[in-house]
């Protein structure tokens, strides 16, 4: 029984260490497929958009609404431009020679950060055309039927637009959680004093 014994508290206490080194890689891993995946929606969704205000710049008459058009399209490419500078997928295959759980970290903090300032190069590049845009179609419908839903489609982008940035702020307050998760598990253990 003792040899049993001895051969049980002889065994390595890798296999622990490589099974969270191992769901730490599949967690990086999942989220990084999960942002990649956010951002080809988001370049997807600017190659719809971008030729459909092209096509409104194009057709509708009025210059502001012209004008308000072509600033939502220079708008969308700021906005990508900025995606791919503040919140692009970072592989964790590429963190070589790092520590994967400080890679990590650090991938967390910049998509929180990111997902934090969202109203800055998110909605911002898009507000001066929106807001040009949606001006100039009201003044081109400027009949009483149309006045009565102006306050309302006002209204409605407003509230799309905060509800972006509040999605974007709940997001990244769920980043801050499993940030303060690694940091409570990284923490050096302070000996107790006997």
């Amino acid at each position: 029984m003792s040899e049993l014994h001895q051969l049980w508290k002889g065994q390595p206490a890798e296999p622990l260490q490589a099974l969270a080194a191992e769901e730490l890689a599949q967690k990086a891993a999942a989220f990084h497929k999960r942002i990649a995946r956010r951002n080809r929606s988001e370049r997807l969704s600017a190659a719809i958009v971008v030729p459909v205000f092209l096509l409104y710049a194009w057709i509708f008459p009025y210059w502001v609404t012209k004008i308000g058009a072509l600033l939502i399209v220079a708008g969308i490419f700021v906005l990508l431009w900025q995606l791919k500078r503040r919140a692009e997928a970072a592989d964790p295959a590429r963190a070589l020679g790092l520590d994967l759980l400080a890679f990590h970290r650090a991938e967390l903090v910049r998509q929180r950060d990111a997902l934090r300032s969202v109203w800055l190069w998110y909605i911002g590049p898009l507000l001066p055309g929106l807001l040009l845009f949606l001006w100039g179609r009201q003044q081109e419908l400027a009949t009483p039927a149309a006045q009565a839903w102006h306050p309302w489609v006002n209204a409605i982008t407003a509230l799309v637009l905060l509800g972006i940035v509040l999605l974007n702020l709940w997001m990244a307050r769920k980043l801050q959680r499993q940030i303060d998760e690694i940091d409570k598990v990284s923490e050096p253990k302070q000996e107790e004093n006997p």
